[in-house]
């Protein structure tokens, strides 16, 4: 279950940079983020019903922004065509009162067919997904994301985790790419957190993927008795 909050997100369809990241941080303050499941049929194929619901069930919880078709929708399980119908329908029943972040990723030119389709769709921003696989060092990890922030017009949000783990430095350098406005961190590693946070620009958005925020709710519940983890599921 996700937390509600008393008093819900204001409807606001401003879709530049500064209204994004506005509006995700507001979000991010008064509620938990939403990453919706995707739904199935039993032949595999996308149940579009079945989704609208589920995302309609989820928006009724008060989150304060949906990011469809990520790593828990199952980006990598969608064609072209369903991933187009799952963010529309994200984009349909948010109706502008919460930012929509849809996920892409992989190599450089899939990221760029999904991204389109995203813009599209009408979605305010993109959660780019690890390239898939193998190592690579600090220059490439960032000319993946500088050539997929060159090619939509969408904010990016980079997303860490697995074989992807950027130093203080590349977020640095991160930052300073027109349309990249944050970093979803996938890693528990919260000292080089803490370091890539002091060295990045106040603006710079910074959201918790799962091994990350299960450690910080951890040492939150055993500091403060607040149980994050059963606010945010």
């Amino acid at each position: 279950m996700m937390e509600t909050t008393s008093a819900g997100p204001v409807p606001d369809t401003g879709t530049g940079r500064a209204a994004v990241v506005r509006r995700l941080r507001e979000g991010m303050a008064a509620s938990a983020l939403s990453f919706p499941l995707t739904s199935f049929h039993e032949d595999g194929s996308f149940d579009a019903d079945g989704y609208r619901a589920y995302v309609a069930e989820r928006l009724a919880a008060g989150p304060g922004a949906l990011f469809p078709a990520c790593g828990t929708g199952e980006f990598f399980s969608l064609d072209e065509d369903e991933y187009r119908q799952a963010v529309a329908i994200a984009v349909e029943e948010t109706a502008g009162r919460v930012p929509v972040v849809a996920g892409t990723g992989y190599g450089w030119a899939q990221a760029l067919r999904f991204a389109r389709i995203a813009e599209e769709a009408g979605a305010d921003a993109l959660l780019v997904m690890p390239h898939y696989l193998t190592a690579a060092p600090q220059d490439g990890l960032v000319a993946q994301v500088e050539r997929i922030a060159a090619g939509t017009r969408l904010p990016l949000i980079a997303y860490q985790r697995g074989q992807v783990a950027h130093t203080a430095e590349s977020v640095r350098r991160l930052a300073r790419v027109p349309g990249v406005i944050g970093l979803k961190d996938g890693h528990s590693d919260l000292d080089r957190l803490q370091r890539t946070v002091l060295a990045a620009p106040d603006d710079f958005l910074f959201f918790n993927g799962a091994a990350t925020a299960e450690v910080q709710a951890l040492k939150t519940l055993l500091t403060t008795g607040l149980d994050l983890v059963g606010a945010a599921l």
